[in-house]
């Protein structure tokens, strides 16, 4: 071996040296970008979680959202999963009721007798005559009925005099206004018109005329329903207070139309549990002041609603919509748009939910005690508890719906069963379905005051109707 010279053992290990330092660098600045890129490749995978999981709730959202505006091509599958309603038995109809009941003598109007021909078809004569007794029940037309009047004109022929002591003008009835006005009767059938039945203006005014030969206005109608309405206040309020006063009520809103406020307003309903009264209230705002302004302060029932933020701090005892929970996971779990890899756990927490509402259904159906439906409470509580979980792979509707069920408590879910009170807010909403077919008819009202006034002829119209369809009208004119 040939034996390096001190120079160049020296230029050797300078060079060791000069390849160590630049090791060191090219180490330092490798593991420098090694680690920024880890740190960036840690960022881009939660960026594309949130991404994907952004995705999969937009198209979540997109299907609620084409189903809302072009309808359900195909409604879920309904079966056992789905809980049944709870319905009574119906009774077996008899053969009578198929056929319309007879009569009373008060209510004929006139007779008809039919003889019999002089002969038989063959020219034979008829013997053993018999009388057999049938009915025809109408109403009469304009242009089909004879002697039909189709509107009742009084003629008032009013006396007035001068006081020759103080020279003050008598009269026997007040003789401002106008010459010719409306009288009670269709007054009280434009009100019936527009609330119960939900007419416009226009159909109200077409009626009329068809049938009466009648000619009104919308300002004549508008004018009826602001006299009834300050006529009925009293019978309204005193509506207000039976209901708040009921051990259990429904409560819910939908929008309706005030033109004066830009087309902004809602329409409110309060509904009682055990009978068939109901009051609506149209308001300019769907915030805490109307829902509370429904309520008032001193309402010790229980209030069945669904779980808006309004209704949640009320006085009284909330019992919440198992109606509204069960349609948010029926309708996640038949979403198409659902991900595959999700569907499997949605839908076995879907069925595991049905069983629990199913199974309150099937207790609710079975007679009251406080003790058994104090452990039936717990016992459902237990199992959703259970459910409430979080999965890091589960839907974000999934997610905020466990978020829902876990703010409300065994109180708010399981009231029903302490106090035997539907679960469900579902007569709420039948209440506000007049108003949503009306509101397409007419689209809502013109100005703030006369959504009040409809408010008034609302509830009370609708109220009466149900309540007394027989003597309706007469009802209806002894409100005041």
């Amino acid at each position: 071996m040939r034996k390096l010279t001190d120079k160049q053992i020296q230029q050797k290990l300078a060079e060791g040296r000069n390849y160590k330092r630049l090791y060191l660098e090219l180490k330092d600045r490798y593991d420098k970008v090694t680690s920024d890129l880890k740190a960036e490749n840690e960022t881009l995978k939660e960026q594309l979680a949130v991404a994907h999981a952004k995705l999969d709730t937009q198209a979540i959202q997109i299907a609620e959202l084409q189903a809302m505006v072009f309808g359900k091509h195909k409604r879920p599958p309904t079966g056992t999963a789905v809980p049944a309603q709870l319905v009574a038995p119906k009774k077996p109809r008899t053969k009578a009721s198929y056929r319309r009941p007879l009569p009373p003598a008060s209510a004929i109007t006139s007779s008809v007798p039919v003889p019999l021909p002089e002969t038989c078809t063959c020219g034979g004569k008829l013997k053993s005559v018999s009388e057999h007794e049938r009915y025809q029940e109408d109403v009469p037309l304009p242009e089909l009925t004879a002697n039909y009047q189709a509107k009742l004109v009084t003629k008032y022929i009013i006396s007035r005099g001068v006081c020759t002591k103080c020279g003050k003008l008598t009269s026997g009835q007040e003789l401002g206004g106008q010459a010719v006005t409306l009288g009670p009767n269709v007054r009280l059938l434009i009100c019936h018109l527009v609330s119960a039945v939900g007419m416009s203006y226009t159909q109200v005014a077409n009626l009329l005329l068809s049938l009466y030969g009648l000619t009104v206005s919308d300002g004549e109608i508008a004018s009826t329903i602001q006299k009834q309405h300050q006529d009925w206040l009293p019978a309204y309020d005193q509506l207000k207070a039976d209901i708040r006063g009921a051990p259990a009520v429904h409560a819910d809103e939908t929008p309706w139309a005030i033109q004066q406020n830009d087309g902004y307003g809602y329409a409110w309903c309060l509904s009682d549990a055990n009978s068939q009264r109901v009051y609506y209230s149209l308001e300019s705002s769907r915030g805490a002041r109307p829902a509370h302004k429904l309520f008032g302060d001193q309402f010790t029932g229980v209030r069945i609603s669904d779980d808006y933020g309004a209704y949640r701090s009320l006085p009284g005892i909330q019992q919440l919509c198992w109606a509204h929970l069960y349609r948010a996971i029926r309708d996640l779990r038949y979403n198409d748009n659902l991900p595959k890899d999700q569907l499997p756990y949605v839908t076995q927490w879907y069925e595991q939910f049905v069983a629990i509402y199913q199974d309150l259904r099937t207790y609710l159906g079975q007679p009251h005690n406080q003790a058994t439906r104090a452990s039936q409470s717990h016992q459902l509580w237990q199992r959703l508890v259970a459910l409430l979980t979080t999965n890091p792979a589960e839907p974000t509707k999934l997610t905020k719906l466990k978020a829902q069920l876990q703010r409300a408590g065994q109180a708010k879910l399981f009231a029903c069963l302490a106090y035997d009170t539907p679960c469900d807010n579902n007569r709420a909403e039948r209440d506000l379905r007049q108003l949503v077919l009306k509101r397409k008819r007419s689209f809502g009202s013109q100005t703030e005051k006369g959504a009040k006034a409809l408010s008034t002829i609302l509830s009370l119209c609708t109220t009466t109707w149900r309540m007394q369809p027989n003597g309706y009208f007469k009802a209806l004119a002894e409100l005041g």
